[in-house]
């Protein structure tokens, strides 16, 4: 009888260390997950010069665009898609609007646009992004060919 409430005893004792130590991992993930560092902004040179994408994780959040169109004395444009949410005299003012507003929640989400709707913009108003959007589009024919 001894022997049966020692393993008993061992049992109870096992489930409660497997309970402990589950609590003790959920606890540690829980406390990683709050001071990971957050994802980094990356900004991403298109052209050479005058075309950025600011991307989070691989995902385009905005873009920044030079304006040469005429004298203007805040060329540099921050668009959330096709909508421009800020001016500024340099780059670097531009990529600090984005990073500003991204964590405090503020910069407008990007809509996603289908190609089907940048075919029916005049050319001349596409962006590169656009522009490069449309090179990838392969559109898809309803039609059926009789062989």
């Amino acid at each position: 009888m001894y022997h049966h409430t020692k393993s008993l005893a061992k049992a109870t004792q096992v489930d409660e260390q497997t309970i402990a130590q589950t609590d003790l991992n959920a606890y540690i993930e829980q406390q990683a997950q709050a001071i990971a560092p957050e994802p980094e902004i990356q900004f991403i040179d298109l052209d050479g010069f005058y075309n950025y994408e600011a991307q989070l994780a691989g995902e385009v959040i905005a873009t920044i665009t030079h304006d040469c169109e005429g004298f203007v004395t805040q060329p540099w444009i921050v668009m959330v898609g096709e909508v421009e949410v800020h001016r500024a005299d340099t780059w670097a003012k531009c990529a600090d609007y984005i990073r500003w507003h991204y964590k405090q929640g503020t910069l407008p989400k990007l809509r996603a646009i289908s190609p089907e709707e940048l075919l029916d913009k005049p050319f001349e108003q596409l962006t590169c992004v656009e522009w490069q959007l449309l090179k990838q589009y392969e559109p898809e024919s309803d039609c059926f060919i009789a062989a």
